[in-house]
């Protein structure tokens, strides 16, 4: 079941730095948000081209220096729908290589769990028991996160910098999603399928290694991205209930 796992950690991503980036995008500075996400941003379009070009596909406009998520335009794919969804998420999986890139160079300066969800039954209770145990890891993921930062140690606040800005730049274009949410789900039951006939890619060092930073790397952008979105709505409500309280009365003065 790791690969239903990692589908709705994927979808529950998407969903979260959409909302997060949106918030952000509307509420803070122009000018300050494109040069803290500049790094995400670069890495988010050059995923989009990198994939355009794998496939075929002609890029019609460039522009590095976005942080709405526009800044790459291309013709319709050659193989539709499969392409699309190749090009669409790529971003996701950049912007993550780059996480464990950064992670690496600063000798992993926070340890995080990449143990697989047990095996569970095919069910509507399986279900239940699969979304909980995503929930467990992203509350683990995010608890020993908490434990293992260091302010003071400066690997660690780049560590942290690189999270936020690389989780935030994975969020999708709106119209992205139709390619993302359904080319997931086929995915991932192509590849459940294949382990209950026998052949599970899991036996190749490689992809078990992949998997397991991927899987990582999930629970971690997870319990980053609600955490950032959390306080986003805390400090919006905030300000607008300030605004809504002494504004209102300044008016009428």
């Amino acid at each position: 079941m790791i690969y239903f796992s990692l589908t709705i950690s994927l979808i529950l991503i998407l969903f979260l730095s959409y909302a997060t980036n949106g918030l952000w995008v509307k509420y803070i500075n122009n000018k300050f948000l494109k040069g803290f996400l500049l790094p995400g941003s670069i890495i988010h379009e050059l995923s989009h081209a990198l994939l355009c070009l794998v496939t075929g596909t002609t890029i019609s406009e460039l522009n590095l220096f976005r942080t709405d998520n526009t800044g790459i335009k291309y013709d319709k794919p050659k193989v539709p729908f499969v392409f699309d969804f190749f090009i669409t998420s790529a971003p996701i999986f950049g912007c993550a290589f780059f996480i464990i890139f950064i992670s690496k160079i600063l000798s992993n300066p926070i340890h995080m769990n990449n143990t697989f969800p047990e095996e569970i039954l095919f069910s509507f209770n399986g279900l239940f028991n699969l979304i909980r145990y995503l929930l467990d890891s992203v509350w683990i993921t995010f608890n020993s996160f908490r434990s293992q930062f260091l302010i003071k140690e400066v690997r660690h606040i780049l560590f942290l910098f690189a999270i936020i800005v690389f989780t935030v730049s994975m969020s999708p274009h709106k119209q992205d999603f139709k390619y993302m949410i359904l080319g997931f789900i086929i995915l991932s039951a192509i590849l459940f399928f294949l382990e209950k006939i026998g052949v599970s890619l899991l036996t190749y060092s490689w992809w078990d290694s992949f998997i397991k930073e991927l899987w990582q790397i999930t629970t971690l952008s997870i319990s980053v991205l609600a955490t950032l979105l959390f306080f986003t709505l805390i400090i919006m409500g905030f300000i607008k209930g300030y605004r809504l309280t002494f504004g209102y009365k300044g008016s009428n003065k």
